[in-house]
C-alpha cells in the first residue's frame, strides 16, 4: 500500500501468490550461524503455463524486527552504533543502525522490538508503531523485515555507557539526533537499508506521528 498526497491510497495486488510456486526440491547445505539450501521450483507464467524448474541457494535468516527510537515530545532520534563484520571492506565497519534483532521461537514482533530496545538501547519503548514490512535481498536471501517506530523517553538515555549482550559479543554505543539531524544523515553518513527506510518514513510521516502521540 502505497500513501500519496492528499491521502490517495493506491493498492496493488499480485497476480499470483504462494500456491503458485511448487517446491519440487529442498537441500540443506550448511547449517550454522546462517543456514544455506538449495531449492529447486518451478512457478506459474503471466502468459500462462509453467516456468522451467529453477535452481536457487538461499541464505536464510528468517524474520526480523527494527524499531526506529524516536521521542516525540522532544523530537528525537536514537539511533546505535555497532560493528558489522560483513562491512569489513568498507570505510568504517561501524555503522549507525536502527534496533535490531531476530524473531525467536514463540515471540511475537512487539516483544522482539521491546527486547532489543532494551538490550542493545537501554530503553523502555512506550508505544509501538507498525511502520513496513520488506524483504531485503528477494534474489539470494530468504529474510522478512517488520519495521516499527517505538516512543521512548530521551531523557532517561545513558550515552556513556555501552550496550549489547556480551554473550553475543556486542558493543554498542548510542547516539542521540535531533529528528531533523537524523534525517539530514541520510545525505551523508547512512548506508544500511533498514535505517535508511526508517529515517526516510520518519521524514514522510514524523507530523502525523506526532499529532497521534502529542494528542
Amino acid at each position: 500500500m502505497v500513501k500519496l498526497k492528499e491521502d490517495k491510497v493506491i493498492d496493488f495486488t499480485p497476480k499470483y501468490d504462494h500456491s503458485d510456486v511448487e517446491i519440487i526440491q529442498e537441500e540443506a547445505l550448511y547449517n550454522g550461524f546462517f543456514k544455506m539450501k538449495k531449492v529447486t521450483l518451478k512457478h506459474r507464467l503471466f502468459n500462462g503455463g509453467w516456468s522451467g524448474h529453477i535452481e536457487r541457494e538461499m541464505m536464510v535468516r528468517g524474520d526480523a524486527v527494527c524499531v526506529l527510537l524516536y521521542d516525540p515530545i522532544k523530537d528525537k532520534v536514537l539511533l546505535i552504533e555497532q560493528f558489522r563484520a560483513c562491512a569489513v571492506k568498507h570505510v568504517s565497519p561501524w555503522l549507525l543502525e536502527l534496533v535490531a534483532g531476530m524473531v525467536e521461537e514463540g515471540e511475537s514482533n512487539d516483544e522482539v522490538a521491546r527486547r532489543e530496545s532494551f538490550e542493545e538501547a537501554g530503553v523502555q519503548v512506550n508505544r509501538l508503531e507498525w511502520m513496513m514490512n520488506f524483504v531485503p535481498s528477494p534474489g539470494g536471501l530468504v529474510e522478512y523485515l517488520k519495521m516499527y517506530v517505538g516512543e521512548f523517553d530521551s531523557s532517561l538515555v545513558d550515552l556513556e555507557k555501552s550496550y549489547g549482550l556480551q554473550g553475543e559479543n556486542e558493543d554498542i554505543r548510542l547516539h542521540l539526533f535531533s529528528a531533523d539531524d537524523a534525517i539530514g544523515l541520510l545525505k551523508t553518513n547512512i548506508d544500511n537499508a533498514s535505517t535508511i527506510m526508517g529515517l526516510q518514513w520518519l521524514a514522510l510521516n514524523k507530523e502525523d506521528l506526532r499529532a497521534r502521540w502529542l494528542a
